[in-house]
């Protein structure tokens, strides 16, 4: 029952934070810079997970659902905007394609962490193990967001008409 409850509240703060990415994206400037930023919010879950991971009581246990929140909340405001800026650098005969295969790679580089930090010992070195990674792969987004020439794939701007 408690992981019900922790699943559901991961899919409401996921989404609330796919309905903050416009937003998002308007207040950082571009739908790479959302993108950041959203990863970031999620690492900083990922920092305050850790903080708690050795340690009891309520205040710790508010940190904790406060970190696991913002882990989802980010997650969730990034999804948008990823997407968005798949959809500008793939030609429209392309996009579900290429929106597969980001899925599938996603799946793939949540599973095998998920079994390396299996064999990490209990503490927050998992949880700093994956701030970490989470906040290292974050600037791609920034890099493949640089405009690009006119051509038959570009479409529009970024989402929340943010991409000038």
């Amino acid at each position: 029952m408690l992981f019900a409850a922790l699943a559901c509240a991961g899919f409401v703060c996921s989404g609330i934070g796919s309905h903050l990415a416009p937003l998002t994206a308007r207040l950082a400037g571009s739908g790479g810079r959302a993108v950041l930023v959203s990863l970031g919010t999620s690492a900083s879950g990922l920092l305050l997970l850790s903080a708690t991971a050795l340690t009891t009581g309520p205040a710790s246990m508010a940190l904790a659902t406060a970190g696991y929140g913002l882990v989802y909340l980010g997650l969730g405001a990034a999804g948008p905007s990823e997407n968005d800026l798949l959809h500008r650098r793939v030609p429209s005969a392309g996009h579900a394609t290429a929106l597969s295969v980001h899925a599938l790679a996603l799946q793939l580089t949540g599973a095998l962490p998920g079994l390396a930090v299996g064999i990490l010992p209990p503490g927050p070195l998992p949880w700093l193990l994956g701030g970490t990674v989470l906040m290292g792969g974050a600037p791609l987004w920034i890099h493949r967001s640089a405009p690009l020439p006119p051509g038959p794939g570009v479409r529009g701007r970024f989402i929340g008409g943010a991409g000038r």
